[in-house]
């Protein structure tokens, strides 16, 4: 909020201060009615109460903030993700000092997780990161961060991240699931012996957790993938093993029973199977355990008892299996000889099951490998299937070549590359049909919108192999060059092509025709146009072909021969001059209505109907961000492109080229984006994209791994626009991008530079803030003090000023001056008294107080937090404060009324530590029995928070002691062993074992 919105507010407050005060009670019921249903999980009644509390708040925006939070965490819990996100999205960028943004950053990130969008995850929680570097979701972020770098296999920052969440265990809620991850990481990229590794240790740390014997089987299938087959029975036997699901369970006796195999120690495998067989009883296990005996059976070469086994699973068994049972027993009869009996069972399969995924294999495996020119395509398919079973390399080949022309002629590019690539494996020493194939694969790409894959095929086949079919070679590399807009490349393969075929001779007139006009050539354009319209009058598409030409005669300023071709193309189509606008807005009625293949023709259409209509510029852009809006960004680079090729004087073009810039960074070019970036600054200094394009420029370069010319290009933007009103904005950026990557002393130096530069700027208390950041991350304390004193004081009303005053006054706690903390804090609240963090600042002053043997003060400031803010989250951690201060007082029951309370409402670190208390301040009252059971809800609630986990194990510990059970509290000591070898959980776990 800045200072002249807050002393709006504080004008507005004074004057309505009777009708606010009843105005507050109201919201404030409204509040805690909404927080009501919320914690009874009633998500919708809690959404559109929290939304009413955002619209009519207006007399408390602390509330407005907290509603806007739990508004988008209502969405969230809805599953409402998109809406979540949106919402959350909208509070980091406007409350970016609220305590509340930390945790919707993380939560950002997560929903984003699980949508998929695995960029911007990782975007959100690497902003928590920088932003928070304390913060209590440090832990959890590095862990969905290596989730989603898994997810998109990227497994070496996977690697890292994994790291680093295991690292950061005490803000990570999901530490085993970290190491199982990890091992799962060296698992899938084949690094098996440090899979192992981390999977026994989480079978060291976490022996009695969920993953124990999920992990236990992994150890067993890695080392069956690294042939260690001795290794493999010995783990896969484990005793943990038997505590899998009974579908794991048998996953892991077939591989007990594959090792046995491989060993060659067959009568162990049916051994095992026979004795499932003994011992199973669901139908659809017998089934599955039948048909691995009758696999190893296949494997030992007895064809006839693998055919019996396949043959009563097909005629007794459930739908899974009957099907690959009746292809197993044809292939058990082909094994055998018996390929009459073979050839009827694979009919009998294709006939029950044609849309198998073995339906392939029962084709290719019935007839002989042929290739057949005459017939149907579906003949010729099927023949050509076949082929590709064959042992011959070179019948393979040719199979796959000709499946690869056959696909494209039908415009399956995908499948049509596939065969292709399969066919250049197999036609190395086949130069012709390897030729076929590199040109297929180009052809594939080029109608797959990926010229540059196409260029390098095409380029390579007129290199090496110049007699192959040189006017293709050269039509396709024109119209791929041209597709990447380097007209100059496609021209010269046009002119190389000389074809007796007419398609092609008139796409090669057609192409020349549009490469000079891309050159703004429009004397040749013109002559070209001509041409084609004079030989291809009837083409369908001869209407563009005239509107280029007018576009050509415009360019050479023949005005009347341009004006003369306008009104006949209008003429003969029978459109109005006047209804442009009726045909943009339907346009756009057909992308709102969900329809953006339709919409991007009808404004393509509008293009060629208006071409000098003032929305023909807005619709071009538009069919870019449909593009954009889909993930397709080649085409809307070309889409935006063609924008600024068909209209160098749109107004649009400021967010043409910021857009062209971020079409590429999203597809990870660098480079090009940074080079669209800043044709926004240079050619457009004075718009509102300027600021954007350097912040995208910055994360370009970030990204690149290159942070020092983001920098440079900073100077020379100021250097270049002194006069700019973004000139400080943008300067302030080279501090924040130290920061961003850690370079404190370089962020330091960036700062004060700023600070010298801009002295009137009102980003200069944001500067020294940043600045005792950076020396904070660097302990250097007094520095750090300076800096945040001189932000408090040049922005006390503002939320900079808070910031600062918190940084101060935990600096001065951890320094045990918990009096120069105190003094802070109240200096703040003093200053605003209305604003939404005021619960945040009187905790942290309860706090000090409360060490400060302020006892009284302590109690009272916390009191007034739950008495005042109802529904903040700080109001339940006042509550422990309270609970704490009422255990010292020994008044037992006054503290338990508030850690059950608490306890009972959060599933947090909150709810942990109350929980935790809860148990202790049964403890002091000798109820062990009780204290036993709270302790124990620790361990099986809050596992995941393992300072009050290891806290109630301790505590448990003494309650055994005090019920004279030895044994017991002996194990609760060593369990915290187990989990802390060493540290100060570990010298107390000691101390007691020493005194049992």
């Amino acid at each position: 909020m800045t200072r002249k919105i807050i002393l709006i507010l504080l004008m507005v407050l004074t004057a309505a201060a009777a009708r606010g005060q009843a105005n507050k009670a109201a919201e404030a019921d409204k509040l805690a009615e909404a927080f009501n249903a919320y914690k009874n999980l009633d998500f919708g009644t809690a959404f559109q109460l929290f939304k009413k509390v955002v619209a009519e708040g207006k007399n408390d925006e602390q509330k407005i903030v907290m509603a806007r939070y739990y508004t988008a965490d209502c969405l969230l819990n809805m599953n409402e993700l998109d809406g979540a996100a949106e919402e959350f999205e909208s509070f980091v960028q406007t409350y970016q000092f609220s305590n509340l943004r930390e945790p919707a950053l993380y939560k950002l990130g997560s929903i984003y997780f699980t949508k998929g969008d695995y960029r911007r995850c990782r975007d959100r929680l690497e902003l928590l990161q920088a932003d928070y570097p304390r913060s209590e979701f440090t832990g959890s972020s590095y862990y969905w961060i290596a989730q989603s770098l898994s997810e998109e296999n990227k497994n070496i920052d996977a690697e890292e991240n994994f790291r680093e969440a295991i690292s950061n265990k005490n803000t990570n809620k999901y530490v085993p699931y970290s190491i199982y991850s990890l091992a799962q990481v060296y698992e899938k990229t084949a690094d098996y012996a440090n899979a192992v590794k981390y999977y026994d240790d989480l079978l060291a740390y976490y022996k009695d957790g969920p993953l124990a014997p999920e992990a236990q089987l992994r150890i067993g299938i890695c080392y069956f993938k690294m042939a260690q087959y001795d290794n493999a029975i010995l783990e896969l036997s484990d005793p943990l093993i038997k505590k899998l699901s009974a579908e794991r369970l048998f996953d892991a006796k077939v591989f007990l029973a594959n090792s046995f195999v491989r060993l060659k120690e067959y009568n162990d495998a049916i051994r095992i199977y026979d004795e499932l067989l003994k011992t199973e009883t669901r139908p659809e296990f017998l089934e599955r355990i039948n048909y691995n005996l009758a696999w190893i059976n296949f494997q030992l070469n007895d064809y006839d008892k693998a055919f019996q086994i396949f043959d009563q699973l097909y005629k007794g068994s459930s739908d899974t299996l009957k099907s690959v049972s009746l292809f197993w027993s044809g292939e058990c009869k082909r094994y055998a000889g018996d390929t009459k009996t073979a050839n009827e069972i694979y009919k009998q399969f294709l006939s029950e099951y044609p849309q198998s995924s073995l339906a392939a294999k029962a084709q290719l495996a019935m007839g002989t490998v042929f290739y057949t020119k005459s017939g149907t395509s579906a003949e010729a398919e099927k023949s050509l299937l076949n082929a590709t079973m064959s042992s011959d390399r070179q019948t393979r080949g040719k199979a796959y070549t000709l499946l690869g022309e056959m696909k494209l002629n039908k415009k399956n590019y995908e499948d049509a590359k596939k065969y292709f690539s399969e066919a250049l494996k197999l036609t190395g020493d086949q130069k012709e049909m390897n030729d076929r194939a590199k040109f297929g694969i180009a052809a594939a790409d080029f109608y797959s919108n990926e010229s540059e894959a196409a260029v390098k095929y095409l380029e390579e086949l007129r290199k090496k192999s110049p007699e192959f079919e040189p006017d293709k070679v050269n039509f396709y590399l024109a119209e791929s060059y041209f597709a990447l807009d380097k007209y100059s490349a496609a021209l010269k393969s046009y002119n190389a092509v000389s074809p007796a075929n007419e398609e092609l001779r008139r796409g090669t007139l057609l192409g020349k025709a549009y490469s000079y006009f891309n050159l703004k050539d429009f004397a040749n354009s013109t002559y070209y146009f001509s041409e084609y319209v004079n030989k291809y009058g009837n083409d369908r598409n001869i209407g563009e072909v005239k509107l280029r030409l007018a576009d050509s005669y415009f360019g050479t300023k023949k005005f009347d021969k341009a004006s003369a071709i306008y009104r006949e193309i209008f003429s003969r189509e029978r459109v109005s001059l006047d209804n442009d606008h009726a045909y943009y807005q339907y346009g756009q009625s057909l992308y709102k209505a969900g329809k953006p293949s339709d919409a991007v023709k009808v404004f393509d259409e509008l293009q060629k109907k208006f071409p000098r209509s003032r929305y023909s510029d807005q619709s071009q852009y538009v069919i870019g961000w449909i593009h954009f809006q889909q993930g397709d960004f080649p085409d809307a680079i070309t889409s935006y492109k063609e924008l600024l090729d068909k209209y160098p004087r749109s107004s649009l073009k400021p967010m043409v080229y910021y857009s062209i810039g971020d079409g590429y960074f999203n597809q990870g070019e660098y480079d090009s984006s940074i080079v669209y970036y800043s044709t926004v600054i240079t050619r457009f200094p004075g718009t509102q994209y300027v600021f954007d394009a350097v912040n995208g420029i910055q994360y370009a370069y970030v990204a690149k791994n290159e942070p020092e010319k983001a920098i440079d290009y900073i100077n020379q933007f100021v250097d270049a626009n002194p006069n700019s009103k973004f000139a400080d904005q943008i300067f302030f950026k080279k501090g924040d991008l130290y920061y961003s990557i850690q370079k404190y002393d370089a962020a330091i130096t960036a700062y004060k530079d700023f600070i010298s530069h801009y002295p009137n700027s009102r980003f200069i208390p944001n500067a020294y803030y940043w600045m005792g950041k950076s020396a904070e991350n660097m302990n250097k304390d007094d520095d750090a003090i300076n800096y945040f004193l001189t932000a408090k004081q040049g922005a006390l009303k503002s939320d900079i000023g808070i910031s600062s005053s918190i940084e101060l006054a935990t600096i001065y706690s951890d320094k045990k001056q918990y009096g120069d903390a105190i003094t802070v804090l109240n200096e703040v609240i003093s200053a605003q008294p209305g604003s939404n963090r005021l619960p945040e600042l009187l905790y942290l002053r309860g706090v000090d107080e409360g060490k400060n043997n302020q006892q009284a003060d302590a109690y009272n400031t916390f009191n007034k937090i739950v008495s005042d803010f109802s529904g903040n989250v700080f109001v339940e951690k006042a509550k422990v404060e309270l609970g704490l201060i009422e255990m010292q007082r020994n008044n037992l029951d006054a503290a338990q009324k508030y850690f059950k309370e608490v306890a009972e409402g959060r599933p947090d670190d909150i709810g942990a530590a109350a929980q935790y208390y809860y148990g202790v301040s049964l403890f002091n009252q000798n109820n062990i029995p009780d204290a036993i059971t709270a302790l124990v809800r620790v361990r099986s609630v809050y596992a995941s928070f393992d300072e009050w986990y290891s806290k109630s194990l301790l505590m448990l510990g003494d309650c055994y002691v005090k019920m004279k059970d030895k044994k017991q509290a002996r194990d609760m000591y060593r369990a915290v062993l187990t989990k802390h070898p060493t540290g100060d959980f570990a010298k107390e776990a000691k101390r007691k074992l020493n005194q049992l």
